[in-house]
């Protein structure tokens, strides 16, 4: 009897070990915001669902881009999305042309900062910016019955590049220039904000100006892009970046007048985010605000300077105001905002972060370096403000793809041709599901998962024998293992995370 007491007191300490451990996991959940690299974030709220646009990044500078595709989630902490967001064009074709010079050239067709999205008359409007292969620009509108899409080019039959036969039915830009951003006012006036503080009103069409364009005088000058206007309590927030990569920072404008101004400076810190390398945070920058539906509660949902050059990742801080209205300077953390719902979440206890974690190979770590400056503010006060250099290492780790962070990620050795990664859960576990968060997942995966009971036989349960693109891959089927092994059969050998559920 004794012996049969002691067993259910350690059952009933190891589910206390393992719900603490669940508990603390959740907390740091936050950043960054989605298991890939994006940048330029726009999130926006219909029917109780979030919904995430951005540009995909995958490392290859500014010249090429990843495909584009909707993120969604119903509590603002888990996301996913399911195929691609498809616009008739191929981002993976590279086109050949000769430039003013006569010279040959290559180019791909780029999908970069998508704006936050809105409704009128049950249908949703796009706003982004495609480039052309040879660097002709525009911010484009498309339309779709739900928020994911499919969206469909407004007026025209969509983008070519070089193509005399479609030439006559293209599609028209609403602005030739890039970062265009809608915003809608409680009278249903539209009006749309772009790079380098230029405005306009929009006809009732959504996708035509209203007028000559405006420039936004703000406080701090240079070149600037990613802007975006709210409103709150009458007034008119218009904000707008300043500098950019590690020393990134975002100022702002208020109006009380209209959302064309005239604007003024609002009292106090000019600048409401910028780099807090303390806390692990480089050049907060091009980002949207998001408003939370029938709370008072205002996001800033922005990239984050990442690994450097294009692998951005998206944050998102809440912004205070003072009793006069005006913005508390915000002070970006890995925190973030977390859940910002109440839905229960089905899947049991993410098992994964118990499990130790091994694999075929490990890519080599990286040291980052950045440039961090002191904050436009600071500088007007001191101009002798020194700039500051930062670095911080990225390892490539096994036990990353177990951490619950989508900051960390395990990557195999590029010349691996079998790349695998393992997880010893310590003991044979019922499972009820998984899901798997590849590296680069914009470009497709296939993948066998093993289960074994003793680490040497091993049994295939799941699989995906074509590539699929989505994230994250998901196995929705209960089973008994100890070790789990992913094989990963196409696509970039890396994950961002694997977590593995149990509800026992």
């Amino acid at each position: 009897m004794y012996r049969k007491y002691l067993v259910l007191l350690f059952a009933l300490l190891q589910g206390s070990v393992l719900n603490a451990q669940h508990k603390v996991s959740q907390q740091h959940l936050a950043h960054p915001l989605v298991p890939d690299h994006v940048a330029d974030p726009s999130v926006v709220s219909f029917d109780g669902q979030f919904y995430l646009y951005g540009t995909t990044d995958i490392n290859m500078g500014l010249q090429k881009g990843g495909a584009p595709v909707v993120w969604k989630s119903a509590d603002f902490v888990n996301w996913h999305f399911e195929g691609l967001l498809e616009l008739g064009v191929d981002w993976n074709r590279a086109y050949f042309f000769k430039d003013k010079d006569g010279k040959d050239k290559t180019g791909y067709f780029r999908y970069w900062a998508p704006g936050n999205v809105i409704k009128k008359d049950k249908q949703f409007y796009l706003y982004v910016t495609i480039v052309k292969p040879d660097d002709q620009l525009g911010t484009y509108v498309l339309k779709a019955d739900q928020p994911e899409g499919p969206f469909k080019f407004t007026n025209g039959t969509g983008i070519y590049f070089n193509d005399p036969i479609n030439a006559a039915t293209e599609t028209k830009p609403l602005l030739d220039d890039i970062d265009g951003d809608p915003f809608v006012d409680d009278d249903g006036q539209a009006y749309i904000y772009w790079r380098r503080r230029k405005a306009a009103a929009m006809n009732s069409d959504l996708i035509s100006m209203k007028g000559a364009p405006l420039e936004i005088p703000t406080k701090f000058k240079g070149y600037s892009e990613g802007p975006g206007l709210f409103k709150r309590n009458g007034i008119y927030y218009y904000f707008y970046t300043l500098s950019g990569h590690a020393s990134y920072s975002n100022g702002y404008m208020i109006s009380r007048k209209g959302p064309l101004g005239p604007f003024e400076n609002p009292a106090g810190k000019n600048i409401f985010i910028y780099s807090n390398p303390e806390k692990g945070i480089w050049g907060p920058g091009h980002g949207n605000v998001f408003h939370l539906p029938g709370t008072d509660a205002y996001y800033f949902v922005y990239l984050e300077y990442g690994e450097g050059g294009t692998t951005r990742q998206v944050y998102a801080n809440r912004i205070y105001f003072n009793e006069d209205g005006t913005l508390k300077p915000m002070v970006p953390d890995q925190q973030g905002v977390g859940k910002l719902t109440d839905v229960k979440d089905k899947r049991g206890i993410n098992i994964a972060r118990l499990s130790k974690v091994t694999a075929s190979s490990v890519r080599l770590s990286r040291e980052v370096e950045g440039t961090v400056t002191a904050d436009e503010d600071s500088k007007l006060a001191n101009p002798n403000v020194a700039e500051r250099k930062v670095k911080r290492t990225f390892d490539y780790q096994p036990a990353n793809a177990a951490d619950e962070s989508n900051a960390t990620r395990w990557n195999a050795l590029a010349d691996d041709k079998s790349p695998w990664i393992m997880f010893d859960l310590g003991k044979v576990h019922k499972i009820s599901s998984c899901e798997i968060s590849f590296a680069l997942p914009t470009v497709g995966h296939s993948w066998v998962l093993e289960k074994s009971a003793d680490g040497i036989k091993w049994e295939n349960e799941a699989s995906q024998i074509t590539m699929a693109i989505r994230s994250p891959h998901v196995v929705s089927k209960s089973f008994k293992a100890r070790y789990l092994r992913v094989r990963i059969t196409g696509g970039e050998p890396g994950l961002w995370e694997m977590k593995i559920f149990s509800k026992n």
